[in-house]
């Protein structure tokens, strides 16, 4: 591919770049921690996790296996928390990736009879592309973040991927050597929403239409910065190489606060240490680190910053001198631990849209408000919670007594053993008057109130499923009753009309324009 050559910038733009963008990494940190609170809430409601008596570690994450140890054990371990949230979630999942993923080719394209063949070579170039970039994976997770958080998003970016092939030599007397070439294609890459920046001044839906900047920002080690940058210099898009690999490890910010957010844990067994720390080889530490008969010591944690914007800038602004300089321009700057800005260069979109697009599957006006289809199933689970654990509760009691005793006669090591069958030994001598009763008395338990908690739960349950229109039957499960075959069309049908909802608002916002963008790379950048 031709890449176009880079424009100047001189320092004076990469500092009036990097003040543009500090400020809108400020204002993002200082007011992100509603929506990832929002979304750590729901991901410990999918995976069920309940954090009992967990302390937080030097990190601020959590750790469990500091916890005390709880005094009811049946009441910690035993715990049933129905899967309703990750039920529902994955039923619309699976429902959006039946409609927009299944198909082969996986976009078609559909031409009139003159346009057939040029047709027919875009789809395939689609295919290939979506062959190469693995879409369909970077879009399955992206519907479990719009399902799951009525927020998602991906970038549509032109990249590059080399290619290894084989060449025959063999009239020079070499025989075969190894070629690598570029292969460009559209690269599709789900964002964590945790770490999305946006414009807020526009809903979600609206950004990439009429956003004035959105972007993200990820964690590198330093061979992944370093590849990233030497991809960048390959197409004459990259500066201040050295300067940001010599910026070390990550920056805080003014405020102490860090731009990346990490995930919540949702593991008993995997600890936020556990996989929220080790994040890739020291390679700094590595080469001055001690050695060990005559090898290197590797240490680990050693991270980069990079935050990627696409922005609507006008060049004159930042003092660059670029075509058109006082027209409003998307383009694509990077910036290495909130230190130096590595790449800037213009970005020609489809439309003149941003080529990160935001999905909101419920969509009504009122942005992060809305409450994603798994938020609205937390309460249902919450409670149906409660009910069946009222019923094992109940049940626990009505098998192991509850009794008041003399602790001068029996020692409670004896009274609370946990075996099924214990030997109490009781101290009574005949010279007190005391009898066994008199030590001993059992309370009776009651169980009125309780005999219904199943049948409640269930109705609770089924109250979860009407919320958002999935039935038995959409989740693979037997429907009772006897239906001709036009009547459970019917019905089917029916269900299927608040499934399609969801769909064709993603559709508009994300997949029409994301079309639209593909293929005028393909056009623009492609051989």
């Amino acid at each position: 591919m031709a890449t176009d050559a880079i424009l100047k910038i001189t320092k004076e733009s990469q500092a009036s770049l990097m003040g543009f963008m500090q400020k809108v990494i400020e204002y993002h940190t200082s007011n992100k921690m509603e929506l990832i609170n929002k979304m750590d809430i729901i991901d410990r409601a999918y995976a069920r996790f309940k954090e009992t008596e967990a302390t937080l570690n030097a990190d601020g994450g959590i750790d469990i296996r500091e916890a005390s140890v709880p005094c009811d054990v049946f009441d910690n371990k035993d715990r049933i928390t129905p899967p309703i949230v990750v039920s529902q979630v994955d039923a619309y999942v699976a429902y959006l990736a039946e409609v927009f993923l299944s198909g082969s080719p996986l976009f078609p394209v559909v031409s009139t009879p003159a346009t057939r063949k040029v047709a027919e070579q875009l789809e395939v170039l689609m295919d290939d592309h979506a062959q190469i970039g693995g879409w369909a994976r970077e879009f399955l997770m992206f519907f479990r973040d719009a399902v799951k958080y009525n927020y998602g998003a991906v970038e549509v970016e032109w990249d590059a991927i080399e290619e290894f092939t084989s060449l025959n030599e063999f009239m020079t007397g070499t025989g075969r050597r190894l070629s690598r070439n570029d292969k460009f294609y559209n690269k599709v890459k789900r964002l964590n929403p945790r770490n999305v920046i946006r414009d807020p001044s526009v809903i979600p839906g609206n950004l990439s239409k009429e956003g004035d900047y959105v972007g993200y920002v990820e964690r590198m080690s330093m061979t992944k910065l370093k590849r990233k940058l030497i991809k960048l210099q390959k197409q004459d898009r990259a500066f201040n190489i050295q300067a940001a690999m010599d910026t070390g490890q990550i920056a805080a910010l003014h405020d102490g606060t860090l731009a990346y957010s990490t995930d919540p844990q949702i593991s008993q067994y995997i600890t936020a240490a556990g996989y929220q720390t080790k994040f890739g080889v020291d390679w700094d530490a590595w080469a001055e680190g001690k050695t060990s008969n005559g090898r290197r010591t590797p240490k680990y944690g050693a991270m980069y910053e990079v935050c990627t914007l696409y922005a609507r800038i006008i060049p004159s602004d930042h003092a660059i001198r670029a075509p058109q300089p006082n027209t409003p321009q998307i383009w694509r700057i990077i910036m290495v631990n909130n230190q130096v800005i590595v790449s800037a260069h213009r970005i020609i979109s489809a439309y003149d849209w941003l080529p990160i697009l935001i999905g909101q599957p419920v969509e009504d006006g009122f942005a992060e408000q809305t409450q994603s289809i798994a938020e609205g199933e937390i309460p249902f689970q919450n409670a149906a919670e409660t009910l069946f654990n009222i019923r094992f509760s109940a049940a626990r009691r009505a098998v192991s007594d509850r009794a008041i005793y003399n602790s001068n006669y029996i020692q409670p090591r004896h009274v609370n053993s946990k075996s099924a069958a214990p030997k109490i030994p009781v101290n009574i001598t005949p010279l007190d008057n005391t009898t066994l009763d008199s030590v001993y008395k059992q309370i009776p338990f009651d169980l009125r109130g309780t005999e219904t908690t199943i049948q409640d739960a269930q109705t609770i349950v089924q109250f979860s499923k009407e919320l958002h229109g999935i039935n038995n039957p959409r989740m693979g499960q037997f429907q009772k009753g006897n239906k001709s075959i036009v009547e459970w069309n019917d019905t089917m049908g029916g269900s299927d009309a608040r499934l399609r909802l969801p769909a064709l608002t993603l559709e508009h916002q994300v997949f029409s324009p994301f079309k639209s963008i593909c293929t005028l790379n393909i056009f623009q950048y492609g051989d």
